[in-house]
C-alpha cells in the first residue's frame, strides 16, 4: 500500500507531465526561456567561483610575496642608512 506522501508525489509528477506534454507552444517557450536563464545563472555562478578561487589562491599569494619583499627592502635600506650614519660618526 502506498503512503499518502507517495500518492501525492505520483499525482503531482503526473500532473506536471500532463501539463508539459499537453501544453501549448507558448508555455513550452516560457519553460525553455526559464531553463535558459537558469543555465545562464549557473554559468555566472561558476565563473564567479572560478574568479574567487583565482583571487584567493593565486593572486593573494603573489600580493603577499610582493608585500614581504617590499618590507624586506625597506628594512635593508633602513639598516644601510643606520650603518652609513655610524660610519660617518666614527
Amino acid at each position: 500500500m502506498l503512503s499518502r506522501a507517495q500518492i501525492v508525489t505520483v499525482v503531482v509528477v503526473g500532473a506536471l507531465v500532463v501539463l508539459i506534454v499537453g501544453a501549448p507552444n507558448w508555455v513550452l517557450s516560457i519553460l525553455r526561456n526559464f531553463l535558459a536563464l537558469s543555465n545562464l545563472a549557473l554559468f555566472l555562478f561558476a565563473a564567479a567561483a572560478l574568479a574567487w578561487f583565482l583571487y584567493a589562491v593565486i593572486l593573494r599569494r603573489m600580493l603577499r610575496a610582493r608585500r614581504i619583499a617590499n618590507r624586506r627592502m625597506r628594512r635593508m635600506m633602513r639598516e644601510a642608512e643606520i650603518r652609513g650614519k655610524d660610519q660617518r660618526n666614527c
